[in-house]
């Protein structure tokens, strides 16, 4: 019996610490001194309650403008949006601290907290990838502002990883043609890809894929037409067997290039 008391009590003790809790943040959101709930909001903010630091910081904004406790306030309020993971308000709030306090010591971690926020915005290669254009534009920028930063590293990182992802966007764009059976857009759509791509770790397949499009293409063609898709089949078979000598991929390969030439002889023939 002494064992349950105890237990069924917690559960309104925690509800009791609750409501005291909440009702001492509503006395600190409704003080009047500036200065007490300036010291509640880094309290706040240190022990990760940044949710409840926001309406505090966004209350000081306005009272302490133009005073040199402004840059402080402003710059935490951008913090506690990435600290909520908020990361268009915490791109907005750090952009806006750097144009407004350009000579702050801290206007060059701002200016990169806003390009993170624009990293952290950046979606999976297979939606629209406006965001990471915009996010690798914002770390170049700052890559150009800033030539001896100690950031470059993370920055360069960052950027390589968002052309990461518009490179896997352009190869799935390209690949998909091939698995929908549109043969000719699929052939077009990867040479442009490996034009756009040269180093690509998908090179080889959009390669490879060029001429399997291509031999399939031939293959639904009229016969007026296939000795001419043919012979842009062989073509890119020795394009694939020149460039990756050692592919896994190149003994089949070489069953398109024979079939092609067999079907380049028959429609020869048959147009003679």
């Amino acid at each position: 019996m002494r064992a349950y008391v105890p237990l069924l009590l917690l559960p309104l003790t925690a509800l009791f610490i609750g409501v005291q809790g909440c009702g001492d943040y509503q006395k600190v959101l409704k003080s009047s001194d500036p200065e007490f709930k300036w010291e509640k909001a880094q309290e706040y903010f240190a022990d990760d309650r940044c949710i409840q630091s926001l309406p505090l910081l966004q209350e000081l904004i306005g009272l302490f403008r133009g005073t040199e406790r402004m840059e402080d306030v402003y710059f935490m309020y951008a913090e506690a949006h990435l600290c909520i993971q908020d990361w268009f308000m915490g791109r907005y709030s750090m952009r806006n601290f750097a144009k407004t306090f350009p000579n702050s010591d801290r206007a060059e971690e701002a200016e990169f907290r806003a390009a993170l926020c624009s990293y952290r915005l950046s979606p999976g290669p297979e939606l629209d990838q406006s965001e990471t254009a915009v996010a690798m534009d914002e770390l170049q920028l700052f890559l150009d502002r800033y030539p001896t930063t100690h950031l470059r590293d993370s920055c360069n990182n960052m950027i390589f990883k968002l052309r990461g992802k518009l490179e896997t966007k352009a190869w799935k764009g390209a690949e998909l043609y091939f698995t929908t059976s549109k043969f000719q857009s699929a052939s077009k759509a990867l040479q442009q890809f490996i034009d756009e791509w040269p180093a690509s770790q998908y090179a080889e397949e959009a390669q490879f894929l060029i001429l399997k499009s291509q031999f399939l293409y031939a293959e639904q063609s009229t016969s007026r037409r296939q000795s001419e898709r043919y012979a842009d089949a062989i073509e890119s078979y020795f394009t694939f067997a020149a460039r990756f000598p050692e592919s896994a991929l190149l003994n089949e390969a070489e069953q398109f290039h024979r079939k092609s030439r067999a079907g380049l002889e028959k429609a020869s023939t048959e147009q003679r």
